[in-house]
């Protein structure tokens, strides 16, 4: 199932409450700034002739740019050429992309940067082509100097604590894809589904924990009466430190998080707190009774949403719960799905730098890479060709300015990732969404809990090798505890294996490095 960090939204006839209901995700920051600072101010200062436009002797590059998504698309090249025609006519660049599903992203990305493969962009976050970790690893180029000289009007229209929220020693390092950035994961199901085995969606919506999973039981056994391979889809990374009242401080991937509640900040490993360890438990039991259809899902490294498209999944959660989502939701099945939030939302670290792109501190054209970057935040008709395909070909415009897909020409181009090309508030509003979709969300934004690790960031370069080894136990056992596959001795096996591996010292250097911080408060 498709629940990707961004891909999940909302349930339309549910209303916001004051603190706004959103999404999910965590992980470092840098500078303290309120959750309802305007984008009034750039927080990087562009230099004065930053304004004018690119040279007509620029010479003619290429740039090379990774990034995730529902892909391959069908007419996905037809688009990228008619990217490149504007591209060339703009800045004199074109752009070999590189989509990749989001399945086989992470692994990819890790090989790429660890050969010194050439390219000059990538999509990088907290859960995906890890942000702190490549930092540590030197992967990245600082972007203060060129986001200032190169990107005024992307600079000025972020918020500052935004833009330090991606800061590492006081060096921004991730180009911010401004989004829905308060956060709590989605429970997402079928609407017609809901509607006929009865959901109980008042018992559920913003009440799920480890403790009341089990509630949806019995709706998946109403579901599999009548459609017995349809079963359950979540994973760690979609559920994040969210689910469980836990704040990572680098990722979910990496040992380490604060309890929302712990007013003094300590530092635990997620992987050893009762909500995780029932979480795995519960998984092993639906598994046993054949809810998470694991011996299908267990051959592929993440859930790519062609279960989902294949009407295999009566019920998920993950992602991010945002205004106007179940739209988006709609357009990437082909059917009316409802979003309910499971939690309270949150402002985090990790929802602030949950989608950026990041260059590559080996790029030969960084400069332009920039330009590419402040275009498609800037651009509104670049930006939307690349999201929804060739306007009257994918897609149209309707008399009241709503984008409306239909037929297969739609369906030819429909990535479904607005948040991880740009700020997604260039994005056209979608038929069905409310028509200030935008003004909402960043409402959310600015209404939401903020953490009490909201102006924090955690350098990772002094455990940048612990942390490369738990990664890899992150990996190597993950996808078994999600599915129900990992007895209770192969979790206990991956406990000790993360202690064996440094978990302690990347624990204690993140408390260290927190206790210093509150003494600046």
């Amino acid at each position: 199932m498709n629940i990707q960090r961004g891909g999940l939204q909302m349930f339309r006839n549910l209303k916001f409450t004051k603190a706004g209901i959103v999404a999910a995700a965590m992980v470092l920051l840098a500078s303290c700034g309120t959750p309802n600072e305007k984008p009034s101010e750039a927080s990087v200062k562009p230099t004065s002739d930053a304004t004018k436009k690119p040279e007509a002797s620029l010479p003619e590059v290429k740039l090379t740019w990774y990034f995730p998504g529902s892909f391959p698309q069908a007419d996905q090249e037809l688009v990228f050429a008619e990217v490149n025609k504007k591209l060339k006519e703009k800045i004199n660049a074109t752009v070999d992309f590189k989509p990749l599903g989001f399945g086989e992203y992470d692994q990819k990305m890790q090989v790429v940067i660890a050969s010194g493969a050439p390219y000059d962009i990538a999509f990088t976050s907290n859960w995906l082509n890890n942000y702190s970790q490549n930092v540590a690893k030197g992967a990245f180029l600082p972007l203060d100097d060129l986001l200032a000289q190169y990107a005024p009007k992307s600079s000025a229209a972020v918020p500052k604590s935004f833009w330090d929220a991606a800061r590492v020693k006081g060096k921004i390092y991730g180009f911010v894809n401004e989004q829905i950035a308060a956060r709590t994961p989605a429970v997402v199901v079928s609407k017609e589904e809901a509607e006929k085995y009865k959901l109980d969606i008042p018992a559920i919506s913003g009440k799920l924990t480890p403790d009341t999973l089990p509630l949806l039981e019995p709706y998946l056994q109403n579901v599999r009466k009548d459609f017995p391979q349809k079963g359950f889809v979540t994973s760690l990374v979609q559920l994040d430190g969210l689910f469980f009242n836990l704040e990572p401080i680098a990722g979910i991937q990496i040992p380490g998080a604060v309890d929302f509640s712990d007013d003094t900040l300590k530092v635990v490993n997620q992987y050893e707190t009762d909500g995780v360890k029932k979480y795995a438990a519960l998984m092993r039991e639906w598994n046993a009774k054949g809810y998470l259809n694991a011996n299908e899902r267990i051959a592929k490294k993440a859930d790519d949403g062609t279960d989902v498209k294949a009407g295999k999944v009566a019920i998920g959660i993950g992602g991010s719960y945002k205004p106007g989502g179940e739209v988006e939701l709609a357009a990437e099945v082909g059917y009316e799905r409802l979003q309910l939030p499971s939690g309270t939302p949150r402002l985090t670290t990790g929802g602030i730098i949950a989608t950026m792109q990041a260059i590559n501190r080996n790029s030969k054209n960084p400069e332009r890479a920039m330009m590419l970057l402040e275009l498609l935040n800037t651009d509104k008709e670049l930006f939307n060709l690349l999201n929804f395909g060739i306007k009257d070909k994918h897609f149209k415009l309707d008399a009241d300015g709503f984008m409306v897909k239909e037929g297969e020409a739609g369906k030819a181009y429909a990535p479904t990732v607005p948040w991880m090309f740009a700020t997604n508030f260039l994005a056209y509003v979608e038929k069905g969404m409310p028509k200030n979709v935008w003004e909402e969300t960043k409402k959310v934004n600015q209404e939401a809990t903020p953490s009490k690790l909201l102006g924090f960031t955690f350098d990772a370069e002094p455990v940048k090798a612990e942390i490369g080894k738990v990664s890899a136990l992150f990996d190597e056992y993950s996808r078994a505890i999600d599915l129900g596959v990992s007895t209770e001795a192969k979790y206990n096996e991956f406990l000790a294996k993360q202690k064996a591996a440094g978990s302690d010292k990347i624990i204690a250097e993140m408390q260290k490095q927190i206790d210093a911080w509150k003494t600046t408060k």
